[in-house]
């Protein structure tokens, strides 16, 4: 179990203050250090320094907790109403850049990772993680096109998956070479690839 029904809301929240936000953060920290096969709830719960009771007052797993943790924070990667095509794809993919340079967000990478060097399936937080920005896209595309910008259906999985695989190599390269990102450096690479999107948009 793990997504919407799996998870009992009926039993409650958290009761302490900002718990449930100091839980899912140590929750995406938890998996960026450890992967699926080394995360638990005892880990999260001694790193968000609540017990593990309370942890499960609101999520019934840890793949419950792990795919909440990843909605949350799909959810930061807005979805803007600019007004153009060009805007709402700017916000989108300066979001998922920052997101992917973030620390709690490089867990998205990891996850990545994981998925396609299992030869089981993993938990539904995988399926989480891929659907959440196909979603955004969809919804951008379907505003251009009421705004005439483009025609026909665009299909939001190719594009996802060109933003982030942009989004990662820029990242891992950075990091590999011990490099700060900069404001300007992460401006100039979100114009190209939205440039490059545009164009291959027609």
């Amino acid at each position: 179990m793990g997504t919407g029904e799996g998870e009992r809301r009926g039993r409650g929240r958290p009761r302490a203050p900002g718990a449930e936000q100091k839980i899912l953060q140590a929750a995406l920290e938890e998996y960026t250090e450890h992967g699926w096969s080394g995360f638990t709830m005892d880990g999260v719960a001694r790193r968000s320094g609540f017990g593990k009771s309370t942890l499960y007052l609101r999520w019934t797993d840890k793949d419950a907790l792990l795919t909440e943790a990843v909605r949350r924070r799909s959810r930061q990667v807005a979805d803007v109403d600019t007004g153009t095509l060009r805007g709402d794809l700017t916000a989108l993919v300066t979001g998922i850049f920052r997101e992917s340079a973030d620390p709690q967000g490089w867990a998205g990478f990891r996850m990545i990772v994981e998925t396609a060097s299992s030869s089981s399936a993993l938990g539904n937080f995988t399926q989480e993680a891929a659907s959440a920005p196909r979603g955004v896209l969809a919804a951008v595309f379907e505003r251009a096109r009421e705004r005439g910008e483009i025609r026909g259906a665009v299909d939001p999985i190719p594009v996802s998956e060109l933003i982030h695989g942009a989004a990662i190599l820029f990242v891992l390269g950075r990091r590999l070479d011990h490099l700060p990102i900069t404001g300007d450096e992460l401006g100039t690479r979100v114009d190209w690839v939205v440039t490059t999107l545009l164009e291959g948009l027609g």
